[in-house]
């Protein structure tokens, strides 16, 4: 039997960057894409083997046609599978026979058509589960390696450069390749066109791209996570060393149908996917033209150190405006200069300019561009300056004004590299004849600094590499996202009566104050007594969700009325819900005055578990303030989520309430999360509200249900 020479190389290091291929279903049609394929790859400069592969032999473009895939030589890297659905599960365990790594498969009629693809669906995942196979897709656009040429999506004209593309849709391929030619960008090195996800996952080809020495960003379109656990884990292993870039689609309802009918993918709420991403580091784009240049810069510029910000340069004051109110509105605020600073401007500027930030220098750089470069100097040297944004005209006043410039603007072109580099601050530009061709501009790109059109996009950028900067600062400090092992199952299923979920708790090191559990009505009286204040009743009752709405709660209890609370408790549940079971009475004493948090937790369907904290008690469905993260989290993510919401405000002595201490409560975060982490039989923890006093938290209302789960089911 031939074999090729394979190296030590995974399966999946073989499909994404692949020594040889087979076209399986290869034609002479130059109408069909088993013939487009190969001319494809030989105009792309594929220097490896290709072997086609149709029961008709004979040749195609120059290449001797195989009767069938036994008789290409034994362990190719990848084979194009470019047969109807139906013949897809039988050829890709011919491949494997063949000792193929992977596969990639175009044809549609599988999951994403509903019933009528899943017996096809099913079969292609035996194939892959009986064999090992590696698979992409199908439902795919197919794959691409610029740098080797291996180019089995037809895409001809693609500019080589860092940025790799992982997405389901082909079509975000072409539309990121189209925004990279407007906008002049860096260019592109691999993209993986994942299609329904049969095999092949988003975190795998992330943590692969990534240790590609070309990959300088992977940039991602999704539709929906399969594993949305072991995305996370990778983004958070990845990022700190390789920017991710991500755009969702299904983040509303009709979006979310509108995928499931297109790739089979389920989309997770937008809230808790949108923070659990931003956990991992993930930099995520709201708009379908901001994802390449984004994407762009982070593969070129540094980030902007911690604690510093970006000064805006401009030659106009509208523009200049416009800029700070597009950070503003991204929370990020333009340097204040330091009055060093100001005087230096206003010496080189004139009266006229405005210095204090964003410094509009007022037809200063009219007759000479090269003021640009020593204003920007004198900002890089302010320490409150981490990045220069120069907005307005810049690279074309030999346009607007007078063609002799042109010399002066391309050395300033020079002199700004020069001065990025010198002092580490790297540097934006925008301008209004950006879409030209301009050779000051494409100078500045050369060197890394994006040139953009739109102040808009100009500032996204800005503020990603605001937060990669923070990132890089601080990752060390967040989690790695890795679900620890699971503790011993807590008893029963469904919702855990209140005594139950309060013991579990306190088990796990979670401080609920003192409390009481009593049976008979005769008892509450003396349990009241005993704790010498007013104190609160609640019933117990596998039946009631929403005590109060039952009238199942009565506050401010003393013990000379304790026995009336009571009866009127057990009367008026009763008298509600008839068939409820009463169990007995939580007593605790009344809560210090102080603000009410909720604390939750829940298992999300693509992520996992995950923590909620935000407004509490009966403002919590009117409000909806809450901040989420995925869990186990640490102390300063804690904080950090505490620090999003609203009712953060009100933590630090707000009017009458007394101030809370956050490095406990981001503790109490923690503990929560960890509590929930290592119990996957968990599906929902609510302690609403938790009292947040000077002397403490106390949970108020205790609630914890489990999944019913089979004898030995695992979480995923």
């Amino acid at each position: 039997m031939t074999t090729l020479d394979t190296p030590a190389r995974t399966a999946l290091e073989r499909l994404l960057d692949p020594r040889s291929i087979v076209v399986v279903g290869a034609s002479a049609n130059p109408a069909k894409r088993g013939y487009q394929a190969i001319r494809a790859l030989q105009e792309s400069g594929y220097a490896y083997p290709v072997y086609p592969v149709n029961p008709k032999t004979g040749q195609i473009l120059g290449l001797d046609v195989c009767a069938s895939i036994d008789q290409i030589p034994y362990g190719a890297d990848v084979a194009l599978i470019a047969v109807p659905a139906p013949a897809v599960p039988g050829a890709l365990r011919e491949c494997a026979a063949a000792g193929i790594a992977g596969a990639v498969v175009l044809a549609n009629g599988f999951g994403e058509v509903g019933e009528d693809g899943a017996d096809l669906a099913a079969a292609l995942a035996a194939a892959v589960d009986d064999t090992g196979i590696r698979v992409i897709g199908p439902n795919t656009s197919g794959l691409l390696n610029l740098t080797s040429g291996a180019n089995l999506v037809g895409l001809q004209n693609v500019p080589r450069g860092p940025i790799s593309v992982i997405t389901q849709s082909g079509n975000m391929l072409l539309s990121l390749v189209n925004d990279g030619h407007a906008l002049k960008g860096p260019g592109f090195h691999a993209y993986v066109g994942l299609g329904n996800q049969a095999d092949v996952r988003y975190d795998e080809c992330l943590v692969e791209l990534a240790r590609h020495p070309e990959t300088g960003v992977v940039a991602i379109h999704s539709e929906g996570f399969t594993d949305g656990r072991s995305f996370l884990i990778a983004a958070a292993r990845t990022v700190p060393g390789t920017p991710v870039a991500l755009l969702r689609g299904g983040r509303s309802e009709g979006g979310r149908r509108a995928a499931a009918s297109h790739t089979g993918s389920i989309a997770g709420s937008d809230a808790v996917t949108t923070a659990v991403l931003r956990q991992a580091g993930v930099e995520l784009v709201d708009r379908s033209d901001e994802l390449a240049v984004v994407a762009g810069a982070l593969a070129t510029c540094a980030p902007i150190a911690l604690g510093r910000t970006v000064a805006i340069l401009s030659d106009g004051g509208g523009h200049a405006a416009l800029a700070a109110d597009a950070l503003a509105a991204h929370g990020i605020e333009s340097a204040r200069l330091g009055e060093r600073t100001r005087q230096h401007l206003r010496h080189l500027l004139g009266p006229a300019a405005a210095v204090s930030g964003p410094v509009d220098a007022a037809g200063a750089t009219d007759a000479d561009p090269m003021v640009f470069a020593e204003a920007t100097e004198i900002l890089m040297r302010d320490p409150a300056v981490g990045l220069v944004l120069i907005i307005g005209l810049y690279g074309g006043y030999h346009l607007r004004f007078d063609p002799g410039l042109r010399d002066a603007e391309e050395a300033t072109a020079g002199a700004l590299l020069a001065l990025s580099i010198e002092y580490d601050v790297p540097l934006l530009v925008q301008s209004c004849y950006a879409s030209l061709d301009i050779a000051n501009h494409d100078r500045l790109r050369a060197g890394g600094v994006p040139v953009l059109s739109s102040i808009e996009h100009a500032v996204r950028v800005a503020v990603a590499l605001h937060r990669r900067g923070r990132l890089m600062a601080d990752h060390a400090a967040r989690s790695s996202l890795i679900l620890p092992p699971p503790a011993s199952p807590l008893p029963g299923s469904g919702i855990l009566d209140e005594p139950t979920a309060r013991r579990v708790l306190a088990d796990a090191g979670v401080d609920l104050g003192v409390w009481t559990f009593v049976r008979d009505i005769d008892a509450v009286a003396a349990a009241v007594a005993a704790y010498r204040r007013p104190c609160a009743l609640k019933v117990v009752s596998a039946q009631v969700v929403h005590k109060s709405d039952v009238g199942g709660v009565r506050l401010n209890v003393v013990a000379s009325n304790a026995t009336e609370h009571a009866e009127a408790i057990i009367g008026s549940v009763s008298a509600a819900i008839p068939d409820a079971r009463i169990d007995g009475l939580i007593v605790t004493p009344m809560a210090d005055t102080g603000v009410e948090l909720l604390v939750g937790a829940t298992r999300d369907p693509i992520f996992g578990p995950v923590l909620a904290f935000g407004t509490g008690g009966v403002l919590v469905d009117a409000v909806r303030d809450v901040a989420f993260r995925a869990v186990p989290l640490t102390e300063p993510e804690a904080r950090e989520m505490i620090e999003e919401t609203i009712v953060s405000r009100m933590l630090d002595g707000y009017r009458h309430l007394p101030a809370v201490d956050r490095t406990e409560l981001a503790r109490l975060l923690v503990r929560i999360g960890d509590f929930v982490a290592t119990h996957p039989e968990i599906s929902e923890l609510d302690l609403n509200p938790v009292i947040a006093s000077g002397r403490g938290f106390m949970p108020v209302d205790v609630r914890i249900v489990l999944s019913r789960r089979t004898s030995g089911e695992r979480d995923e």
